[in-house]
Parts: C-alpha cells; structure tokens; sequence
C-alpha cells in the first residue's frame, strides 16, 4: 500500500466520521424494514398455495432471477439518492495520488456505502426466514454482486467526460442485463440454481472488474490538454431569459431527477390506463382519461411552485441586468406551456395506438396552461431560496407556511376539470374546458402584468428574505 494510498485512507475515513448523520441510516433501515414486511405479508397471504405446490418450479429454484429482478429497482434508488464523489477535490489534485489509488478509493467507497448494503441485506433476511440461513447468505452474494455492478456503472456514467465514454456503457448494461436474465431464467427453467449461482457471480465480477477498469482509465480532468475553450464549452446559445430556464432543469440535479421521474410515472399511467379497461374512467364516471390532466399538467406546476425560488441563489446578478421582473415572470409561464405541450406530445401515441381522444388531449393542453400553471406565478411572492444542488427526497428546504397554503390553489382547477367531465357529455365537456384555458392564456398578460407589480412594491421585503436564508 502506498503512502498516497494511507493517505486517502485516512482522509477518508476522517470525513466520513464528520459527514455522517443518522437522518440517512434511520432511512435506509425505514426502507429495508419496509421491503421485509411487504415480502412477508405477501408470502403470509399466498401461503396456502405455496405448501400445496400450485407453483410450478420450487422456490430455491427462483433466487438467481429474483437477485436479477431487484436490479431495476436499485438502479432507480441509486440514480435518485446516491450522492457519492467520483473525482478528486483540487486539494488532492496537487498531490501526487495516482489513478489507481483513487479507483480503489472509490471502490471502496462504494463497496462499503449504506444504500449498497440495503437491498441485498433485505433480500438475504428474507430469504433466510423462509427457506434458511444457507439460502439466504447465498442471496445475499447474488444481490449484492447485481447491485454492485449498477453502483460502479454510476460511478462511471458520473465521471464519463462525454459520449464516446457513455455510449459504450449504455450498450455495455444492456448486454449485461440480457446475459443475467437469461441466467435467471435457465435457473427457473432447468433447475440448475447451483450452477446458475456460480455463473451469475462469475459474470457480475468479471462485469465489477471491467468496469473498475473503465473508472482507472477516464481522464475526465487533464490540466496537459489545454483544449480550446470554444471547442469545449456547451451552451444553449446567447444568455437570455429563455435559455436560462433550460439551463437550470439540465444543470440542477434536483429539478433534473424530480422533473423526469414526474413526468415518467404520469406518462406511464396514462398509457396503462388507456390500455386497460379504463378501470379509474368507469368507477368515477369520468368522460375522459383521469390521468391525462395529471400527465400534461404537473410537471409544469411542480416547477411552477417554485418561480423565483431558484432566481433568488444568484439575483444580486439577475437584477443587474435590464430584465424587468414582468419579462421574467412571462418567460418563466411560456417555458411551463412548451413543458405541457412536451407532454402532450409524448402522448400522442396513446392518441394513434390507443383511441385516446384527440380533442381531450388539446382540452387538457389549453387547461393546464390557461388555469392550471397561470396562478402558480403568484408563488414568486412567497418563494424562498432554494438548494438546487440538494437531494429532493423527504426534503422541505424552499417550504414555509404562506407557500404550503397557496399550494391548496391547485384543487379548484382539478376539481372544476373533472367536475366538467363527469356532468357534460364528452364533446361539450372538452369544448368547455378548453375554451377556459384558451380565455386564461389570453388574460396572462394582465395576470402576470399585475403579479409584478406586487413584486415590484416588496422587493426590498422579499430580497432582506433571501439575503438572510
């Protein structure tokens, strides 16, 4: 071991005893209790066919596929809520720590993390309790060997420099996953667990290696190339109030996940609804698919919550410039009305392959940007400072009491949007709620207009708010 090496060591376990907060073990051991009862109140429910052999294959016979099944899972976990570093801070940058000791920081780092732990301990305890403590250390080793493979495929997505360091990730998963799944499926299918155990820890270690490998080899900082600057930098044009508001869903992490995992579950239960028998449609007697609102609607408004939330972390800067608060304000409404119709398009299939109504889809549209969104500007009057670099979960930095009483607003749209479907025929009913959005998109202007007037007169009120936060 090098003397770099003891070094990190050292500094690591140092910041690692200082960093720690009991709020994250309290959460993952919440998380993992939670799995475990699940687990057993379904096995307790389904244990009568279970001992009268109404399952074809024996349960022993299904650990390899299900230590592949909670791979998905954890991906999704890892992705939304691990925060680990993958690069040197610039204070180990003057030192002369190699790439290898610093990949073994890592690995270990990554190795020995609590939401690592959590799944393949869940899985092994529950295993253990109902078919032995042999079977549930067995499991043990498969979930954890799957579950590593998704933490060290993060570490590298994170530290990738650009495509041609992605690209050959992305394919490189997807081949994994299909070889493991085939594994699992041999194991159910043969009743080979043995020697699908052996296989699916030879692939996961050989997949562990590689990828450690690939983290060693990434130069994602190398003072040696002094590259061109315009070659390398990436922006979205000249600086304006528009291309701000992409700038900061693509370059905040916290309204990058929360964004797409929105907008991902809504466009998903829409899909799923309009594919079923539109079971949530006939139990409320709705005319019009319920999800359909929340899908195009939502993502905007939860941006909408916050208006100038994020402005407030720079606009000693932002009020420098020759941009009236009416300009920011109206820029931030039209750039939630491009999200609404951003879902709306991603509905269209739905509209072509499923016989999602065309004109409800439109209705929808015009209703979340005139009725929905439009009062959430109100917010910029209440908005505090918000983290954006913070993790979203279980988290309520940005709240206070005016702005979680405000938030109430969002019912009356909603209730005034199904209210209108469940006593109107379809055709009236989609002609009436767009006809309302369409008359609030035209009164925006005067809206908006008269919300930055309010601004205007406390803004020294509302700028003391930040600076103290």
């Amino acid at each position: 071991m090098t003397t770099a090496l003891k070094e990190l060591l050292r500094l690591w376990w140092t910041q690692k005893r200082r960093a720690f907060r009991w709020k994250e073990l309290f959460l993952v051991a919440y998380f993992a209790v939670l799995f475990v009862v699940i687990v057993v109140a379904l096995y307790s429910a389904l244990h009568d066919r279970l001992t009268q052999g109404m399952l074809p294959v024996a349960l022993v016979n299904l650990l390899p596929l299900l230590a592949v099944c909670v791979t998905l899972a954890d991906l999704m976990m890892k992705l939304l809520w691990r925060r680990s570093p993958v690069e040197m801070d610039d204070y180990l940058r003057t030192r002369p720590v190699s790439p290898r000791d610093w990949a073994f920081l890592i690995l270990l780092d990554t190795k020995l993390g609590f939401m690592q732990w959590m799944i393949p301990l869940s899985m092994a305890f529950v295993v253990a309790l109902f078919l032995g403590v042999g079977w549930g250390m067995l499991m043990l080793i498969l979930t954890f060997t799957c579950t590593l493979v998704n933490a060290l495929l993060q570490n590298c997505w994170r530290r990738a420099p650009g495509n041609q360091w992605t690209l050959p990730l992305f394919f490189g998963y997807i081949a994994w996953t299909v070889l493991v799944c085939t594994i699992g499926v041999g194991a159910v299918v043969w009743a080979m667990v043995a020697v699908a155990s052996v296989l699916l820890i030879l692939v996961n270690s050989i997949t562990c290696y590689v990828l450690h490998r690939y983290f060693v080899r990434m130069k994602n900082h190398n003072e040696a190339l002094h590259t061109n600057t315009s070659s390398t930098a990436h922006s979205l044009g000249n600086v304006s109030l528009w291309s701000i508001e992409w700038t900061q869903i693509l370059r905040s992490k916290r309204l990058r996940t929360s964004s797409l995992l929105m907008m991902a579950l809504f466009l998903l239960n829409v899909y799923m609804q309009q594919s079923s028998a539109a079971t949530l449609q006939n139990d409320f007697g709705l005319a019009v698919n319920p999800m359909l609102f929340f899908a195009i609607g939502f993502p905007s408004l939860m941006l909408a919550q916050w208006v100038l939330g994020i402005e407030a972390n720079f606009f000693c800067g932002i009020w420098t410039k020759p941009w009236p608060v009416e300009g920011i304000l109206r820029r931030k409404y039209y750039f939630f009305c491009s999200l609404c119709t951003l879902m709306a398009v991603l509905c269209v299939p739905a509209v072509v392959w499923l016989h999602l109504s065309a004109l409800s889809l439109v209705a929808a549209l015009f209703f979340s940007c005139g009725v929905l969104v439009l009062p959430f500007m109100a917010t910029c009057l209440y908005s505090s400072r918000m983290d954006l670099f913070s993790s979203a979960f279980l988290s309520y930095q940005h709240g206070n009491r005016q702005l979680n009483i405000f938030s109430l607003v969002m019912f009356i749209p909603m209730i005034i949007y199904f209210l209108i479907y469940f006593f109107l025929p379809p055709f009236w009913a989609n002609v009436l709620v767009a006809s309302l959005g369409l008359v609030g998109f035209a009164l925006h202007g005067v809206y908006i207009r008269w919300i930055s007037g309010i601004w205007y007169r406390r803004r020294h009120e509302i700028m003391e708010r930040w600076l103290a936060q």
